[in-house]
């Protein structure tokens, strides 16, 4: 059951009605990876998802599990992959054990000590009725019942969504255990930050095409930021112009914008002959990231 490459995608397309969701997708990912699967609303990443848990069947094309094949041997692969889906609808008259063990009793066989060793880390009671928590215990209960059975593939699907940064850090933690034994985590995620955190490799997919897949260990540069800097008087941008890791410089009256790629160090050096104001760090989506890249 564990390969070395337990998701292979091969010429994946889904239409619908004539359009595609998802055009020619080719995917590879390996054992004791974690593998980042980025991109903007409606580019086709949880048509992707459906398609590898057999939610939904290709238009095209084919997705082997552990060399399996995803429609044919559905039943069987559910039981060696653990699944958080993106907008997570639990049974708000149960409480968390009545819920785990009902999810248990559909055939995963669950490492009870596990899951209290889980709950543990993520600060979450289980004897509460799950109507009454909130958004972000509830996503802790999500993630329970997805790594509840120590499976070889998790497919996580924004799963830090509604985590205070605390529980964030302490799922990292989690993430990384499973993967020194051996598993392989597939994330779909809009947070650029968590994926350079917890990511070996990631894709960019966009109007439905893989656009991009990178090594985030070898990028140095992957940090694309921009900045509004404000002067008491306006300034020239010219000496701004030399700097290397510096580009798309715009002036309006005493406020100068510029993009950053990798260190900003030059321009803080720069920055520091001219007494700024003010320094304010515009939200960089991971949309314009890629398109800059690629």
């Amino acid at each position: 059951m564990l390969l070395d490459t337990p998701l292979v995608i091969n010429d994946f397309s889904k239409n619908y009605r004539g359009v595609a969701a998802v055009e020619n997708l080719n995917l590879r990912v390996h054992r004791e990876e974690i593998f980042g699967f980025l991109g903007p609303n409606g580019a086709g990443k949880t048509t992707t998802i459906r398609a590898i848990l057999n939610f939904i069947i290709p238009s095209k094309g084919s997705i082997s599990i552990f060399g399996k094949d995803s429609v044919e041997d559905s039943v069987d692969l559910k039981n060696h992959i653990g699944y958080l889906p993106g907008d997570i609808s639990l049974y708000n008259a149960m409480n968390g054990n009545h819920f785990l063990r009902y999810m248990s009793s559909l055939g995963r066989k669950a490492d009870w000590a596990y899951v209290k060793e889980l709950s543990a880390k993520l600060e979450i009671s289980l004897n509460r009725k799950i109507g009454d928590l909130s958004k972000g215990n509830k996503q802790k209960i999500g993630l329970i019942q997805a790594f509840m059975h120590k499976p070889n593939l998790l497919i996580l699907d924004e799963p830090t969504s509604g985590l205070d940064p605390l529980m964030k850090r302490v799922f990292y933690e989690i993430v990384q255990e499973m993967k020194s034994l051996g598993k392989t985590i597939f994330i779909s995620s809009h947070d650029l930050t968590e994926v350079q955190r917890l990511c070996d490799r990631a894709g960019f997919i966009r109007d439905g095409k893989l656009i991009a897949t990178e090594n985030l260990r070898e990028i140095s540069n992957l940090n694309l930021r921009r900045y509004t800097i404000t002067f008491e008087s306006p300034k020239k941008v010219t000496q701004f112009n030399k700097l290397k890791n510096v580009s798309d410089i715009s002036v309006d009256g005493n406020e100068l914008t510029v993009t950053i790629s990798g260190s900003v160090r030059e321009l803080i050096n720069e920055l520091s002959r001219y007494d700024p104001t003010d320094l304010f760090e515009h939200e960089t989506s991971l949309e314009d990231l890629f398109m800059r890249y690629y």
